[in-house]
């Protein structure tokens, strides 16, 4: 089970959705232009499978951009 491990706002937001793997999802610019929220979700050690970082991407009215799973931490 993920659970939500940060998440920023704003330019900060924009900035990390641009970030390439393994320190951001690398969404394209159309996406993390329009970012207004990056959440960052997580899987936990204990739970079984792989594990990985969720970065889903959010504009100023609360709708889903996009969605990148990078394996691992």
């Amino acid at each position: 089970m993920a659970y939500l491990h940060s998440q920023s706002q704003g330019e900060a937001a924009r900035q990390q959705a641009r970030e390439e793997s393994p320190f951001g999802p690398g969404f394209p610019e159309t996406v993390a232009s329009s970012t207004e929220k990056l959440e960052v979700w997580a899987s936990s050690f204990k739970d079984g499978g792989g594990d990985y970082c969720e970065f889903r991407a959010f504009d100023a009215q609360g709708r889903s951009l996009g969605t990148r799973r990078i394996n691992g931490y």
